[in-house]
């Protein structure tokens, strides 16, 4: 059987978007079992003839990101769709961007919606995931909207450049202990007359990691794709524009633009080296990734 007479084809131009290479298959019952990678996450995609589509993965991003065109294409979960209304308020959520990418920032954000009232002017602006909107500039766009209607005093912005997130991660032991880290600092400076926090799954153990931290009284809500709540896709949409403009600043001083993602990279991770050495690699890209041993080669 033939794998590219199952692959659905709203999938690929989605994998592309989200720099997911496919890097094998094979054929299964009935259909065909794609190999899925972004960066140091993988995935198995199961595509039958019946049109059917099953994913297997461990909790991840990429997980995340084809959960949710499955929901998509099963007319569960429609592709714009903007984040709920829970009538549950003060709230807090948090997110983050830039986990996956080589090169940039690990952004995390905190967005605590104060009020019924703010909670529902966010839904009618159309505050959703980072990840559904159309481009980088209606993220920027959005995320400014976004801190004026919160207002400043109820957002908390954490950016590591690449240096400070590697410095951290090695102090923290991985990076999920860094976004614990992080996402503990950001529950503590938002608490106030907060009632729940709602913090996207990042690994199986994010609630006994954050559940000491959480003030007497506050229920903390521990969940995978957590953005269809509207403070968790208001923190979504504003760390993925600073991720953005973080990125531009390091794009300025690599003197080209650096890719975002995780597959894509090798080149300008290459170039970067060719031309500043390892200290220039290290100012823009997160260097623990597996990648830069592709890129440094046995220079170190």
């Amino acid at each position: 059987m033939n794998p590219q007479n199952v692959m659905p084809r709203d999938l690929q131009p989605l994998l592309d978007e989200w720099d997911v290479r496919v890097t094998g298959h094979r054929e299964i019952d009935y259909g065909t079992q794609y190999y899925l990678e972004r960066g140091p996450e993988s995935a198995r995609l199961n595509v039958y003839t019946t049109g059917k589509v099953a994913v297997q993965a461990p909790r991840s991003g990429l997980r995340d990101l084809l959960e949710g065109w499955k929901e998509v294409r099963e007319g569960r979960r429609s592709s714009g769709e903007p984040a709920r209304s829970t009538g549950s308020t003060p709230r807090l959520g948090i997110d983050e961007a830039g986990k996956g990418d080589y090169f940039g920032p690990l952004v995390v954000v905190g967005a605590r919606v104060p009020d019924a009232e703010t909670e529902q002017r966010l839904v009618e602006a159309g505050v959703r995931d980072s990840k559904l909107l159309k481009s980088d500039e209606s993220t920027r766009r959005i995320s400014s909207r976004l801190i004026e209607l919160l207002g400043p005093e109820n957002v908390a912005v954490v950016a590591l450049s690449p240096p400070e997130y590697e410095a951290r991660r090695s102090e923290a032991g991985n990076v999920n202990r860094l976004l614990a880290e992080v996402d503990a600092g950001i529950i503590g400076k938002l608490k106030g007359d907060v009632r729940v926090v709602v913090v996207d799954e990042f690994d199986r153990d994010t609630r006994a990691r954050l559940q000491p931290f959480m003030p007497e009284g506050v229920r903390l809500e521990v969940r995978p794709r957590a953005e269809d709540d509207v403070a968790v896709a208001a923190a979504s949409v504003v760390a993925r524009a600073r991720f953005l403009e973080e990125l531009d600043g390091l794009s300025g001083f690599a003197g080209f633009e650096l890719p975002k993602g995780a597959t894509h990279v090798l080149d300008a991770g290459r170039r970067i080296f060719q031309e500043r050495g390892k200290a220039g690699l290290d100012r823009v890209a997160k260097t623990s990734f597996r990648t830069t041993e592709q890129i440094v080669g046995g220079a170190f």
